[in-house]
């Protein structure tokens, strides 16, 4: 692009920069898709767990989704939430949803006390299910992504 470029130059440059851009996200990662699992997992499971480890396992997992954010912008070069493109954004909302009961169904475990090895049980079934929900729902967030933005791989 020349120095001074024209309004045309200036707007293929940007559409090129953001046809990048969306080729970098559409590789995705599986690391990236373990690792929030991983955490959402780590989150629904700890909310068994007595005061104050409930609210710690939950502050733990998103300061740990924040600087899972932070390193997947760097790497990428571009910041993704998740809610652009418009379908992708359905996704992410419904695997929020999704994880809504779950979490519930932690604390109902919490207050009802059961014995020791059906709360372990109960805690490693709904961590389990946590963990294959988000993954799932990562992977499908990239699948709609791809398709929405054409760079389908």
């Amino acid at each position: 692009m020349t120095e001074n470029p024209t309004p045309a130059e200036a707007l293929e440059a940007i559409r090129q920069s953001r046809k990048a851009a969306e080729r970098r996200v559409a590789r995705g990662s599986w690391r990236y898709d373990l690792t929030y699992s991983a955490i959402f997992a780590a989150m629904i499971g700890s909310q068994a767990l007595d005061m104050p480890i409930n609210s710690l396992g939950v502050a733990g997992g998103l300061l740990a989704l924040a600087l899972l954010y932070r390193r997947e912008t760097e790497r990428l070069g571009v910041a993704v939430n998740g809610m652009t493109p418009r379908r992708a954004r359905w996704v992410a909302i419904g695997l929020g949803l999704a994880m809504l009961p779950l979490m519930l169904a932690a604390i109902v475990l919490n207050y009802r006390e059961p014995p020791l090895h059906i709360h372990l049980l109960g805690i490693a079934a709904l961590s389990l299910v946590a963990f294959v929900f988000a993954l799932v729902g990562s992977r499908l967030w990239l699948r709609v992504y791809r398709r929405e933005t054409g760079t389908g791989e």
